[in-house]
């Protein structure tokens, strides 16, 4: 059975376009935790020279994602319902760090918090996640509106 490889998913992560663009690296993901961390740069600025918010809200959703990935079952696929971020303080320079956590993993929703620190270890922003979790079943488990509908002898209306 294939389990959760770190290691594999941390080069997979990392290696996305996105996640390179915006400056992030994903440190760890297991157990339903992930850390993250972005390196501030000019380009990632707001016009008052601080860290744009929508930086901080890449942060909250990729953060609670790779820590609900490693959770997940392999075959199951994940998109963002909603997040949200509050923002406590502001940030110009340095590196934030992103420690994503699992609140709860249900059938098909899963909810997820963030929280974000500076380089002095103060809360900057939190945050939290929602994702809807389809679970992808073998095709003979499939229901018979995804396929061909088993008939008893009798042809199909």
């Amino acid at each position: 059975m294939k389990v959760f490889d770190e290691a594999f998913y941390k080069g997979r992560v990392n290696a996305f376009p996105f996640i390179k663009l915006m400056g992030l690296r994903l440190l760890s993901s297991g157990g339903g935790k992930s850390v993250m961390v972005c390196r501030i740069r000019p380009i990632l600025k707001n016009s008052s020279g601080t860290l744009h918010g929508g930086v901080m809200g890449a942060l909250v959703d990729t953060s609670v994602a790779t820590a609900l990935r490693s959770v997940m079952p392999l075959s199951s696929k994940m998109t963002t319902v909603e997040y949200k971020v509050n923002f406590l303080k502001p940030v110009a320079e340095g590196t934030i760090t992103a420690y994503g956590n699992i609140l709860r993993l249900g059938r098909t929703i899963a909810v997820g918090a963030t929280e974000i620190r500076n380089e002095a270890g103060e809360v900057v922003a939190f945050g939290s996640a929602t994702y809807y979790i389809l679970n992808i079943r073998p095709s003979a488990e499939s229901p018979a509106i995804m396929g061909k509908k088993k008939t008893r002898g009798r042809k199909p209306k």
